[in-house]
């Protein structure tokens, strides 16, 4: 199917010019997981100009990539700020190269100065610091209705503020695809209805992983989690559910991280999945 493969990829440059590049090579490299600076992607552009080369790779440009098949569906699997470019000779190509990063802008900017009188609630709270990081979200109504006895006063990043308020409260949150979505751990943000199946979207059939890497309780098994891969979708990212009907694995499972690789020409053109049970 590579010859039905369709990758785009617009740039809004740091100078407020757009650029949109569709019919030459384009692989991608996308890492994703729950922390905002494990999202990050690697685009390598072949033969374009140098000056077009010039403009999409200064940092503080913004990328969009979307992929998928023609004669299905095309999404887009990244979103995010342009932290560095370059431009270097491969083989008989020149080969621009951009590295971004989902929210990155958002989330380590959005300085707050915050303060409450005593009986502020904390989804007044939360809606303040969201509102300096500035991403849209989902997940509010998981914030109870418990409110600050003695006040709420804060200076500092949006985000680390966020941090705090959802910890207390025994929620997190993660960025996918520019949204911020507020979670309990373990649980879904998003259901994406999908069933990966095997023979059809599965690539590679589910196989047990043993990781206790992200468990601060050496008392405490390793979550039941699951590795495969998966035909190339943009609904397949960190805090998304699935259901899986495998030969060797049967059920639901929420992805902890996706790794997205491929090219519109030849090659790889798939997702490779952790997931834990649910």
């Amino acid at each position: 199917m590579a010859f039905q493969r369709n990758c785009e990829l617009n740039v809004s440059t740091k100078g407020g010019d757009t650029v949109k590049i569709s019919d030459l090579r384009i692989d991608f490299d996308i890492e994703r997981g729950y922390a905002p600076e494990e999202n990050r992607a690697l685009i390598r552009i072949y033969n374009l100009t140098k000056e077009t080369s010039a403009a999409i790779t200064e940092a503080d440009g913004h990328a969009l990539l979307r992929a998928g098949y023609k004669d299905e569906s095309t999404g887009a699997i990244f979103s995010g700020d342009i932290l560095r470019g370059w431009r270097e000779w491969v083989g008989n190509d020149y080969v621009t190269v951009i590295e971004a990063y989902d929210g990155r802008t958002s989330v380590m900017g959005g300085q707050v100065s915050l303060s409450y009188a005593p009986g502020t609630d904390a989804l007044t709270v939360a809606q303040a610091l969201l509102g300096a990081v500035g991403l849209p979200y989902k997940g509010t109504d998981l914030i109870p209705g418990g409110q600050y006895a003695h006040g709420y006063c804060y200076i500092g990043m949006g985000t680390d503020g966020l941090e705090e308020l959802l910890a207390r409260y025994g929620l997190i949150y993660t960025v996918q695809d520019e949204t911020l979505y507020i979670m309990q751990p373990g649980a879904a943000a998003e259901d994406t209805g999908l069933t990966l199946k095997e023979g059809g979207a599965l690539l590679s059939l589910p196989q047990p992983v043993s990781d206790k890497t992200d468990t601060d309780d050496i008392g405490a098994d390793a979550p039941n989690r699951w590795a495969f891969g998966a035909k190339l979708n943009p609904q397949l990212v960190p805090g998304a559910s699935v259901s899986v009907e495998a030969s060797t694995f049967k059920g639901g499972l929420v992805i902890k991280t996706a790794r997205s690789t491929g090219s519109n020409m030849d090659g790889d053109f798939r997702v490779d999945i952790e997931a834990e049970s649910v």
